[in-house]
């Protein structure tokens, strides 16, 4: 007969393990957050998040010229911890470090303080970042309650792990694959450019956690499972990623569309009722992003063109952007294929993570694909070296995609998989 008072503590030994295991990726997020805390004043506001700032603070009630101090307020103060961070450093300097940052931020105050932006008033500018109120929506009940500052540091570190969290799922429940190589996704986000980015006071973290709902959608379609749930969630992510930001949305929209068509001709594993889906849904997202901003007259290619070739409108309009952008993005990619053969680590991550994908990836690598190419062809159109880590940051998503299917097949320890014990003879 069995012993009885056995049993609860067995069963209690066994969940202690489980519960372990279920709440490593909340850990692996807990250590990131205490990893930022100790970052310091590597994180600070860039002239993006001052505009998104000024925009939350309006959506508060503020006017705009008190929404301008505010905003204002907190930039300055960011970027002069910031800059006297790195003057103390300098073996020639005797300041305090607090010293610093007080004179850096009176210097910067009253260099914008009856400016009506700390780059340009031009209504054509102010237009691009108008059109955009995702994001300042989402910041505006954190700023409210935190402030500008903490606020804003506060949801980037809540759309990093929010990001992270989603790679982990998409892995797991998506794709099938193990824990510990759902956990490798997790931790190569993170560490990624992608984490960095999401981590940010812009609009980048909120982008990417659209995108990848977009793909954790698109996956579910592919492996034909939940098709009216996956459509539902890939239509919303759409929706909020045009909302946020709309050039983008369409591009990436009209990627996995392509993508999706392409998989429908081209392989016979992918040709059924879910890929379809998936194609029609995202065609008609790029094409309801193309009617909404033609409608809306929003701000399209030929108006950030000109932004980005008259240094923010300072300068007269040039005759023919689109010229101009071929030149300068060809010198673009000749420079940046430079620069990765000089130190080929994204090469060499992406071309295993590409292979992974084409070997394992049951429809994660069509998707996987169309991002990183909608990462490039926005760097594409904005070819700009200071900017083009943040604008191409979706070519590192075959990376933390990809990489977990290697430890999967090659690496992982699976207990389902181990011989079973032979019986005693």
């Amino acid at each position: 007969m069995p012993d009885v008072r056995t049993e609860p503590t067995t069963a209690r030994t066994v969940r202690r393990p489980r519960r372990l295991r279920a709440a490593l990726p909340l850990l692996v997020c807990v250590v990131y957050a205490v990893l930022q805390l100790a970052a310091g004043s590597r994180w600070t506001l860039f002239p993006d998040s001052y505009r998104y700032a000024r925009a939350a603070e309006q959506y508060l009630g503020d006017s705009r010229a008190q929404a301008h101090r505010t905003a204002l307020a907190a930039y300055c103060t960011s970027r002069a911890d910031r800059e006297a961070h790195g003057v103390r450093l300098q073996p020639t300097n005797h300041r305090s470090e607090q010293a610093l940052a007080a004179a850096a931020a009176r210097k910067c105050r009253h260099r914008w303080a009856n400016a009506r932006d700390i780059t340009t008033a031009d209504p054509r500018y102010q237009a691009i970042f108008a059109a955009r109120p995702g994001y300042p929506l989402l910041a505006a009940p954190f700023v409210g309650a935190l402030g500008v500052l903490d606020g804003m540091w506060l949801l980037g570190l809540l759309t990093a792990a929010g990001g992270s969290l989603l790679v982990f799922g998409l892995l797991r429940r998506g794709a099938g694959l193990g824990r510990t190589a759902a956990l490798t996704g997790q931790v190569a986000f993170l560490a990624s450019p992608l984490g960095w980015w999401s981590d940010q006071a812009l609009s980048e973290g909120l982008f990417t956690l659209c995108t990848l709902s977009v793909l954790w959608g698109g996956l579910v379609l592919l492996r034909r499972r939940a098709l009216p749930t996956a459509a539902a969630v890939t239509t919303l992510a759409y929706g909020v990623g045009a909302v946020t930001r709309y050039s983008s949305a369409l591009v990436l929209a009209a990627f996995v569309a392509a993508a999706a068509t392409g998989a429908l001709c081209w392989s016979r594993a992918l040709r059924h009722r879910g890929t379809a889906v998936l194609a029609a849904v995202s065609a008609v997202a790029a094409a309801a992003v193309a009617v909404v901003m033609k409608a809306l007259a929003l701000p399209s290619s030929q108006v950030t063109l000109q932004d980005t070739f008259t240094h923010h409108f300072r300068l007269p309009e040039v005759a023919d952007p689109w010229s101009e952008l071929l030149g300068l993005a060809g010198r673009f990619w000749e420079d940046w294929a430079a620069q990765q053969a000089g130190l080929p680590y994204f090469l060499v991550l992406t071309a295993l993570a590409v292979w992974a994908l084409a070997r394992y990836g049951e429809g994660l690598g069509p998707l996987a694909a169309a991002t990183a190419l909608s990462g490039a062809f926005v760097v594409s159109d904005h070819p700009l070296v200071q900017e083009a880590d943040r604008l191409g940051v979706l070519m590192w998503m075959p990376v933390v995609l990809g990489l977990p299917l290697v430890v999967d097949r090659h690496w992982a320890w699976h207990p389902a998989r181990q011989p079973e014990p032979r019986p005693a003879s």
